[in-house]
């Protein structure tokens, strides 16, 4: 039986049409680490009587935004990252732009990175983040610094700098387990 040249013939590249609410969750499984983040800073900016706090919720954005911008760019675009460190900023009465600054640049670390760490095992990762974590941090002790006119304590960015890099292996654990479980969604 010859096929009927009027059926047009099947293409791959059409794909079906999306709903409303497929797109929406599809919305929101990409809005997921900058939610986590918005609800890190509004959580930890309230006066909780947590000894580091101050130093946890900076530590906890990085981590997260190195984690989602190196795995999964499109969990962490550049606006997202921007806008999460002028909200840091607000809520940290900081000069405006600094959290912005530090994070766009551990972002984009992240994104320069991805393509050589992706293959080697979690401690080299880990390591390269340690060395980003170590640097962001002295650089916003550095800028602390210039805004004051007077060179401040160094220990407090250096122990904000360690959190960061004690933070990322569970953080990062808890991101991979999220991130397979968004992957399965997706192939579902």
């Amino acid at each position: 039986m010859m096929p009927d040249p009027s059926m047009r013939a099947w293409e791959p590249e059409i794909q079906p049409r999306q709903t409303i609410w497929h797109r929406l969750d599809h919305g929101a499984r990409r809005l997921l680490p900058t939610l986590f983040c918005a609800l890190v800073i509004v959580v930890l900016s309230a006066p909780l009587p947590i000894p580091g706090i101050a130093e946890l919720m900076p530590a906890i954005v990085l981590t997260t935004v190195f984690f989602w911008s190196f795995w999964r760019p499109t969990g962490m675009p550049s606006l997202a990252v921007f806008l999460l460190g002028l909200f840091m900023d607000l809520v940290g009465f900081t000069p405006l732009g600094v959290s912005a600054l530090l994070l766009l640049l551990v972002h984009g670390v992240g994104l320069y990175a991805r393509f050589g760490l992706m293959r080697l095992p979690f401690l080299l990762v880990w390591g390269v983040f340690s060395l980003v974590a170590l640097a962001a941090c002295l650089l916003q002790w550095g800028l602390a610094c210039l805004f004051r006119l007077t060179v401040m304590d160094l220990p407090p960015a250096l122990f904000e700098a360690f959190l960061c890099i004690g933070l990322y292996p569970p953080l990062s654990a808890l991101f991979s387990s999220i991130l397979n479980r968004l992957d399965d969604k997706e192939d579902a």
